[in-house]
């Protein structure tokens, strides 16, 4: 089986991967959801984080030490405070909206990733990644409809949480260029395991057995995800996978229906779309930016980096 699948086309490995991991993710968020009725989301994203690092760590560890060894600490001990905010606000946003309007919401990562590398790396962002962003934030002023009977301060969980998720993915960028991927997961669950079980005491209520397996059941959806994520970026192109990201919205929808009765608003489609589409063109305008890079890397006799502009005259 493996051989056969190892020798279909990459693209197709890519597919294959890209959909297990939606699948995977909206199954994570119903596991969340059904936990978080019976304790708290902080309480929830200890139990997520502290069955992670047991799933995770017999894994790492087989390497053993020296991948560990580090000189940036301090950027693993930042990652893990921006992670341990982007879960405890996805997982509230998971146990007090529909999940449906969460994920939808959740999806202006790459919207804040934008803004963030141009605050922080001095990324230009031209004309057109602007235009891309006012219509996805367009989309989620559609979602939300400020002013509205409807509107929740709920709402903004998921955008808090892409806030903190884009920051983390840019010390993740950070990291990369100098650690050891199998440091950066392990030192991840390590520390935010710890930190998020002190406002987790605060809220603690002893689980039942049902909630203990939730929330294995969702460590472990959890890592299937992030390895056929991280599969499929090995096997193909960037801005290819990315789109399968978004096909959490309709199994989310999906499962939603049947388990929870959650009607989605009309709303939710053409703001959905705004966003989605946004988050897309900026996907697949940096991987074309990034191959131009790569190219005129390779034209130089002197060394250069992933994060090396393009000419001046590009358009972004």
């Amino acid at each position: 089986m493996r051989s056969w699948f190892n020798g279909l086309p990459p693209y197709l490995q890519a597919t294959a991967f890209g959909l297990m991991a939606s699948i995977s993710a909206a199954i994570f968020s119903v596991f969340v959801r059904l936990a978080t009725e019976h304790i708290d989301p902080l309480q929830a994203v200890f139990l997520r984080n502290f069955f992670g690092l047991l799933f995770i760590a017999p894994i790492a560890l087989r390497a053993g030490l020296t991948p560990l060894k580090t000189k940036r600490f301090p950027m693993f001990c930042l990652r893990a405070v921006l992670s341990m905010g982007a879960m405890s606000f996805w997982f509230s946003a998971i146990a007090y909206m529909p999940l449906a309007e969460a994920t939808a919401l959740n999806f202006t990562v790459p919207l804040f990733g934008t803004i963030l590398a141009a605050i922080f790396l001095g990324e230009k962002v031209r004309k057109y990644r602007i235009a891309a962003l006012l219509v996805g934030f367009g989309g989620v002023l559609v979602i939300i409809r400020p002013g509205s009977e409807t509107v929740q301060l709920a709402s903004l969980f998921p955008i808090a949480a892409a806030i903190c998720m884009a920051s983390a993915g840019l010390t993740i960028k950070s990291l990369s260029r100098t650690e050891n991927p199998t440091a950066i997961i392990l030192y991840m669950m390590m520390l935010t395991t710890p930190l998020t079980l002190i406002p987790a005491l605060f809220v603690w209520q002893t689980p039942s057995l049902e909630v203990l397996g939730l929330m294995v059941a969702g460590a472990f959806m959890a890592n299937i995800t992030q390895l056929c994520n991280t599969n499929a970026f090995r096997v193909y192109d960037y801005s290819f996978v990315i789109g399968f990201n978004y096909l959490r919205l309709p199994f989310v929808v999906g499962i939603a229906l049947v388990m929870f009765g959650e009607v989605p608003e009309i709303w939710l489609v053409p703001g959905a779309a705004l966003i989605i589409g946004s988050a897309l063109y900026i996907a697949r305008r940096e991987a074309k930016l990034n191959r131009e890079a790569n190219r005129i890397k390779r034209g130089l006799s002197a060394t250069a980096s992933d994060l090396d502009p393009p000419p001046s005259n590009r358009k972004s």
